[in-house]
């Protein structure tokens, strides 16, 4: 008896290891077709376009590299919102943490080395409340389901102040937009994230706002609507909406 339960555990055992082994194989297939199906993440140099290839960086501690090559020797490490200048790039791109890119050459002063791309700010755009602070856009890899991420990050004087993650199926750099003061009523920085639509036509649906140092995901800007401040002679008040 002891022995037929034992060979009962054994095969049970024995089934839960093939299962948990077929859903790792499953996930990995996933992924593996997920990853393959990225589309890469890539800049002009300047050779092609001077204006293009000037950029900021969307990550912090980033590793200037003597080569392109996580293998290569570390210069280096530069902070978030830098500003740097993309000389040449890689013959192959890598992907790293389901984001694929190539290695750019980069001048920052009189400093040249070599970062991963994505590493590298899709878009930046310079806050309408605050000069100081600058909004950096780029790619943020899958999630454990497969969805794609993006993220932006407020920096100012090289540190981050807020970071917020989000998913999209065709979020890019050309329908991000930071709108003006006269579209969104308010005084506050709002980042349209537009979606093309199959007429050509841009529609929006989703904002991300930045108030008080922090990030906030929205699908409408009603409760930004008369909020303006206005000057009294002694101060700013703000004209709330009854």
């Amino acid at each position: 008896m002891k022995t037929l339960k034992k060979t009962q555990v054994n095969k049970t055992s024995t089934i839960n290891r093939i299962f948990q082994t077929l859903l790792i194989a499953a996930v990995l297939l996933i992924a593996s077709d997920v990853f393959s199906q990225t589309k890469e993440v890539e800049f002009d140099v300047y050779t092609t376009s001077a204006t293009k290839a000037s950029k900021y960086l969307l990550a912090d501690d980033v590793a200037l590299r003597d080569c392109p090559s996580v293998q290569c020797e570390q210069l280096t490490t530069i902070n978030i919102g830098t500003h740097v200048r993309l000389l040449a790039k890689s013959s192959t791109p890598h992907t790293i943490n389901g984001i694929k890119s190539r290695w750019y050459k980069v001048k920052m002063g009189p400093q040249i080395g070599w970062i991963w791309g994505g590493m590298i700010s899709q878009k930046t755009m310079i806050s309408s409340t605050n000069p100081q602070v600058k909004f950096v856009f780029g790619e943020a890899g899958y999630d454990f389901k497969g969805n794609r991420l993006f993220q932006v990050r407020a920096i100012k004087n090289g540190a981050q102040i807020d970071k917020i993650v989000f998913q999209s199926k065709d979020l890019n750099e050309k329908n991000i937009s930071l709108m003006s003061e006269k579209e969104t009523n308010s005084n506050v920085d709002v980042i349209a994230l537009g979606h093309v639509e199959t007429n050509s036509s841009m529609e929006t649906n989703t904002y991300i706002i930045f108030k008080s140092n922090k990030f906030q995901k929205t699908d409408t800007l009603a409760e930004l609507a008369n909020t303006k401040p206005i000057y009294t002679g002694l101060s700013y008040v703000s004209c709330e909406g009854e």
